[in-house]
């Protein structure tokens, strides 16, 4: 446990010998230009890819994989010629675990403090599954952060009738190099046990009704204008049900909606869909 000011912390994967099997999953230099930020509420491991002067996108992971979730997609990202932010969620990864809720309010405060830490006034948010639900809620609290379009991918927020468990979770997961990589966290990391089952609890898994709505109607970022939003969703999810993407498109009249047929909650990853979207973005980043 570390005993950084001023919140009490548990290690990350940063902690682990350089040999331990889960490093061999995730290793520390899944991109080039990692490094760590000391915030207040511990260390985050992130990434910088692609050209200074591309237009800047934050990519923020899901529930219980951390940033190997943009592996593919991130590194894209870059040779389309964007410049790419990438990193850990606390308590996943090699990001430090806080004794505090995981909450939309530390998610969101993560986020706004780390894009200070690296100096970007304004970028283009997309936040996959739990993801989703820290963009959300990161552009509803802080607009003038959000450079003008946000991306849901697969993205909670609105669940209310499907129950979801740190355990239903990992049983739905059809690539078992990161069921394993779930299993190795578990056992390795005591802050991320925690930090899982608060965020379940706790978390922009459910409950943002009222942050979704703020989206409709919201000016962003320096020139304060209409909020673009973009939203993908797999119809074969079984851990975010697609019917979760009519919900948000509900709420937020003005969001585009990509089906991404045969798609499920792994769609990131998957070799068959990555590339679906990441071209989606890309689209609509340029657009």
């Amino acid at each position: 446990m570390s005993s950084n000011f001023p919140v009490r912390v548990d290690h990350s994967m940063e902690a682990l010998p350089s040999d331990a099997p889960i490093r061999q999953v995730y290793p520390a230099d899944l991109c080039p230009g990692g490094s760590y930020a000391p915030l207040p509420h511990g260390r985050v491991r992130y990434w910088i890819l692609g050209p200074e002067d591309g237009t800047k996108v934050v990519l923020i992971h899901g529930v219980s994989t951390p940033s190997v979730s943009w592996k593919a997609i991130g590194p894209y990202l870059a040779q389309n010629g964007f410049q790419v932010l990438i990193y850990d969620l606390y308590g996943k990864g090699y990001s430090e675990a806080p004794h505090v809720p995981s909450d939309a309010t530390l998610f969101v405060t993560q986020l706004a403090l780390l894009m200070q830490y690296v100096r970007w006034d304004a970028a283009h948010i997309v936040g996959f599954s739990m993801g989703g639900g820290v963009a959300a809620a990161f552009t509803a609290s802080l607009p003038h952060l959000v450079a003008g379009k946000t991306i849901l991918i697969a993205s909670a927020g609105l669940m209310e009738t499907t129950p979801l468990s740190p355990t239903a979770v990992s049983s739905k997961v059809a690539l078992l190099q990161y069921q394993e990589l779930r299993q190795l966290q578990s056992s390795e990391l005591p802050g991320y046990k925690r930090s899982l089952a608060s965020c379940f609890t706790d978390g922009p898994i459910r409950g943002l009704q009222s942050t979704f709505d703020k989206l409709a109607n919201l000016s962003v970022g320096p020139a304060s204008k209409p909020l673009e939003v973009l939203i993908i969703h797999g119809t074969d999810d079984g851990i975010v049900p697609y019917e979760e993407a009519n919900k948000i498109k509900a709420r937020v009249p003005q969001a585009e909606v990509i089906t991404v047929e045969g798609a499920g909650h792994d769609l990131v990853l998957r070799d068959e869909h990555w590339k679906i979207v990441a071209d989606a973005i890309v689209h609509f980043l340029e657009d």
